[in-house]
């Protein structure tokens, strides 16, 4: 027993460590460098946080800089496009957002967008800013196709069935006058004038095709019945019924038959060319009768 009490003595005496005290020193050491890892990383963070700030700071000071700058105000205005829309309500628009914002940086051009594009004939509107102080309107305007006639008058008609207002003391268009359209701006109006604008253009292409250019024969044309277009030929008073095929043709029949049928009844009012074989003749009187044809 003192034996191997003095071997314990004099091994802790020459520094050797017991199998306890050596694991609980590479607990502490363990302990140390955890915690070391930890301020390390969180020091990181620190320094990525204070540099994102820092760059924050600098891109709102930079944005607010130039947001203020009158280096950048519009003051060059080009507008493309214009052929029936006045200038003058293009820059009456773009002066009323110049009013709040004249900054390049602060004028909304997407509102500006949708503002022109609000005026009558702007079918679509391109708004660029070219910095420092260029601002360019690009406009698409509506093409006129025919005259249409509704209860608030006559008016220009463009291909998607928007009914546009015109000047006719300065018109130059020679177009058919078109009835049946709806001048309400409701989608479900917009889709009916759509289905017979679509109908008209059928007429059209279908008069002029292998070069007969037979439309500019079109006094009005009636699109009331989707189902049946009615036109009325230039220098004349009768109706004629063609229905939606062989347009070309039934017009045709029509033209070659027209002083005749007048002769033979002075008050003809209508002629339906609908049925085949058949000529429905409508007279002012409330008359009608079957010709054979």
């Amino acid at each position: 027993m003192e034996r191997h009490l003095e071997r314990n003595l004099s091994g802790f005496v020459s520094g050797r460590s017991s199998p306890i005290l050596g694991k609980q020193r590479a607990r502490e050491v363990s302990r140390v460098k955890s915690l070391k890892e930890v301020m390390v990383r969180g020091l990181k963070i620190c320094l990525a946080a204070s540099a994102v700030l820092s760059l924050a700071f600098s891109v709102y000071s930079i944005r607010v800089t130039l947001k203020r700058s009158h280096h950048f105000d519009v003051a060059v205005r080009e507008i493309l496009g214009l052929h029936y829309v006045p200038e003058s309500l293009v820059v009456m628009r773009i002066q009323e957002f110049e009013e709040l914002h004249k900054n390049l940086f602060v004028l909304d051009i997407d509102q500006l967008r949708r503002s022109l594009e609000a005026l009558p004939w702007v079918k679509e509107a391109i708004v660029q800013r070219t910095f420092p102080d260029k601002l360019t309107i690009h406009i698409l305007e509506r093409v006129p196709i025919a005259f249409a006639r509704s209860e608030q008058g006559t008016s220009l008609v463009d291909e998607e069935g928007i009914l546009l207002e015109y000047d006719p003391n300065t018109s130059t268009f020679d177009f058919p006058v078109l009835s049946g359209l709806e001048p309400e701006l409701d989608q479900a109006s917009l889709a009916r004038n759509k289905r017979r604008i679509a109908l008209y253009r059928s007429l059209i292409q279908s008069l002029d095709e292998s070069g007969a250019a037979l439309s500019r024969d079109l006094s009005e044309v009636y699109l009331e019945d989707i189902g049946n277009v009615c036109v009325i030929a230039n220098e004349d008073t009768v109706l004629v019924h063609l229905g939606i095929e062989n347009l070309q043709e039934k017009f045709r029949r029509y033209l070659a038959m027209s002083r005749e049928l007048k002769q033979k009844y002075p008050l003809l009012d209508s002629v339906d060319l609908r049925y085949q074989n058949q000529v429905v003749i409508n007279t002012a009187g409330g008359k009608i009768t079957n010709e054979m044809n």
